[in-house]
């Protein structure tokens, strides 16, 4: 019983995870179907792809043109964000910056909110009443988000450091077709690139999934904190990288519908979220 409700809880949160995630493609698309912005936008969110950035994929990284690099950076709420992907690997600091926007930006705190309120809505069954009912409940699952999304994040950026990964997506080489665009995106969750440009396991990725897989053992309920149920969550959590990676990758496709049915500006571009 308690395997059966375990899948189930994994189900409903890959659901939350695919929802959140395809919520920031159409944000990410808006901000590129505008070409006075695109210098911005090159600067603006460090793990999702820009149309320039697709166009000049095609190039080895070695050989890409160091003018390719923005200088400029968006200004968010808890500072400037550093650039795309391109040929100049990040410093120690860019690499802090971009896990303080994953870690404490809005999204990270907004976000989740919605995830404890849904998980309240449709509890896994032979949930504890205090996890399931009143203000109690919410606080709990809204803090289990919170502690998940944290642990995650600062296990990403202490293994790409130490490890020296670059945190950022890398989109297919323009021209592939969609099938080779989806498995470029699959592959990279298990094959990312160092800060020289090489390809290497993306051991940051396995951290980051494990990290927030077996965080709710140390306060989950009985039945639910188990090793059985945080590997369920590890599970998860690496399709949520997988998911992560799709909808960046086709992020530029979004643009000619968003610029065709002239969808208004919903966020500013910093609140787009990086899963």
């Amino acid at each position: 019983m308690a395997e059966g409700s375990g899948l189930k809880f994994g189900s409903l949160v890959t659901k939350i995870v695919v929802v959140l995630s395809l919520f920031s493609v159409p944000v990410l698309a808006q901000q590129m179907s505008e070409p006075s912005s695109a210098e911005v936008l090159t600067s603006a969110l460090p793990d999702a792809p820009s149309v320039q950035d697709a166009q000049n994929v095609s190039q080895p990284r070695e050989a890409a043109p160091a003018a390719a690099v923005s200088s400029s950076a968006l200004q968010g709420p808890i500072g400037p964000v550093p650039p795309l992907w391109s040929s100049r690997s990040l410093t120690l600091h860019e690499k802090f910056t971009i896990y303080t926007h994953q870690a404490f930006g809005p999204p990270a705190l907004i976000f989740p909110a919605f995830g404890a309120g849904i998980r309240m809505a449709n509890p896994p069954k032979n949930y504890p009443r205090d996890w399931t009912d009143g203000g109690g409940a919410f606080g709990r699952l809204y803090g289990d988000a919170i502690a998940t999304q944290t642990t995650k994040r600062t296990a990403k950026f202490l293994t790409d450091t130490l490890f020296h990964e670059d945190p950022r997506y890398q989109p297919a080489r323009e021209g592939a077709n969609v099938v080779a665009r989806l498995a470029h995106a699959v592959a990279f969750t298990l094959v990312d690139r160092s800060d020289s440009g090489n390809r290497e396991l993306a051991l940051g990725n396995f951290t980051s999934a494990a990290a927030g897989g077996f965080v709710g053992m140390a306060y989950l309920p009985n039945g639910y904190n188990d090793v059985s149920h945080a590997g369920q969550r590890m599970g998860t959590e690496f399709l949520g990288i997988t998911v992560a990676n799709i909808s960046r990758e086709f992020a530029p496709q979004w643009a000619p519908v968003v610029h065709k049915f002239h969808i208004p500006k919903i966020v500013p571009p910093w609140w787009v979220p990086e899963q």
